[in-house]
């Protein structure tokens, strides 16, 4: 039977294999006009990354309910969990708009869900582990780059995911790197590298320039071969 992270990494790859399709379509000549082209690039170059982000909150989502799980007592939870899971949820909240135009039922609805969250959040502190709370504890504020990757599961006590995952022969080969550090540099470089990309593409919507299907295809193949990496660092961190 598949772990859950193999799960989650099957659909990711699955969303992969759509943006590489998206990816060639729009850079056919016959098919394609210059502007189409640039367009389809671009587009493909926000898509992956959203999909990428995506893939890495369900695969930290799914590790700290595990870790959690394992845990079998709220006293043996990782040391921040509870506390970054009840400040995140509190900051969530905080950000609800209160709208006085809005009619008596939207309100209620707001407020209903505002009391579910904290309810939610408020008995898993207390004690009850068995309470989702994993949409609020699990978030990124910034762009998937490894620092933030890194950061959504040392709330759940694993340090430096990043590093441990360049340990991953498969990944190692792609990067064409012998040692562990040597390919975590050069991973760091690249996820880097594409995510100024992904910036400069939604910043300047409309520029002319974009990256072209071979650059593109790189990129689908860095995420991918990361993401069995890091399912693979994962799975062998439950099993300890």
């Amino acid at each position: 039977m598949p772990s859950p992270f193999a799960v989650i990494f099957e659909e990711f790859e699955q969303e992969l294999a759509a943006v590489g399709a998206l990816v060639q379509a729009s850079a056919d000549p016959k098919l394609a006009r210059p502007r189409v082209r640039v367009a389809g690039a671009n587009a493909a170059i926000l898509l992956l990354a959203a999909t990428f982000e995506e893939f890495v909150r369900e695969i930290a989502r799914s590790f700290a309910r595990a870790v959690v799980q394992a845990s079998g007592s709220y006293e043996k939870l990782p040391p921040r969990l509870a506390s970054v899971a009840w400040r995140r949820t509190m900051e969530a909240l905080a950000r609800i708009r209160l709208d006085p135009r809005r009619d008596i039922f939207s309100r209620e609805s707001i407020f209903a869900d505002a009391l579910t969250r904290f309810a939610v959040t408020y008995d898993f502190c207390r004690g009850d582990i068995s309470q989702d709370i994993y949409g609020d504890l699990i978030y990124n504020e910034n762009n998937m780059r490894p620092q933030e990757i890194n950061s959504l599961f040392n709330v759940s006590g694993l340090g430096n995911v990043c590093f441990r995952a360049c340990a991953d022969d498969q990944l190692m080969n792609l990067l064409g790197a012998s040692e562990q550090g040597i390919a975590h540099t050069q991973f760091v470089d690249l996820l880097e590298e594409f995510f100024q990309r992904r910036n400069q593409v939604a910043h300047s919507i409309n520029a002319m320039r974009s990256s072209g299907p071979e650059q593109i295809s790189k990129d689908i193949e860095l995420l991918r071969v990361f993401g069995i990496a890091l399912c693979r660092t994962l799975e062998n961190q439950v099993e300890q």
